[in-house]
């Protein structure tokens, strides 16, 4: 949460400490804007990194907590997975290289992939922190971030691949020993 946190902070500075309402009015107005007119703004993204923050720690319990093969993220996983694999099919999804995935040529197309399911997934294209290695947790030098049908795209091919298998129970073994 430091490393977050710290990210945060720096972004907010530059806003003059706004209040917490500020920054929901804030992220109101940014939901409401098209972000393909956009790229890679940072200040954008910050913006959005709060919520997505959140839905790091929600992920990560369930692949912590759920057999990976198993987990289902939304109703149309199956036509997000085939769609994915026919657009990158040599997209090596264990360990992602972020600055292939943010080229000019990659973000066409993932843009275009992405507004495919623009009328079928809720915030399709909300940012959301994607880990760059699979086997490592959620932290500063690990993630990016990305839409949320990227996420969803990449995500759902790493547990379909068992790739996520590492995590699996790992919460409950680091309990176990902090009780000792």
């Amino acid at each position: 949460k430091q490393w977050y946190q710290r990210r945060v902070r720096g972004v907010l500075s530059n806003v003059n400490n706004p209040t917490q309402e500020q920054l929901r009015e804030r992220q109101k107005e940014l939901s409401k804007v098209d972000a393909s007119k956009y790229g890679n703004d940072s200040a954008v993204e910050m913006a959005w990194a709060q919520k997505a923050f959140r839905h790091t720690e929600v992920y990560f319990k369930l692949i912590s907590n759920i057999e990976c093969t198993k987990l289902k993220l939304t109703k149309h996983d199956d036509e997000i997975h085939s769609q994915f694999m026919m657009a990158f099919p040599r997209v090596p999804v264990a360990v992602l290289d972020e600055d292939r995935m943010k080229s000019v040529s990659a973000k066409r197309r993932w843009r275009a992939f992405c507004n495919l399911f623009e009328n079928h997934i809720d915030d399709y294209n909300f940012g959301t922190l994607l880990r760059l290695d699979c086997k490592e947790g959620y932290s500063e030098s690990n993630t990016m971030l990305v839409p949320r049908v990227q996420f969803l795209a990449i995500e759902i091919a790493r547990n379909r691949l068992g790739l996520n298998m590492c995590h699996f129970g790992k919460k409950a073994e680091e309990k176990k020993e902090e009780k000792k």
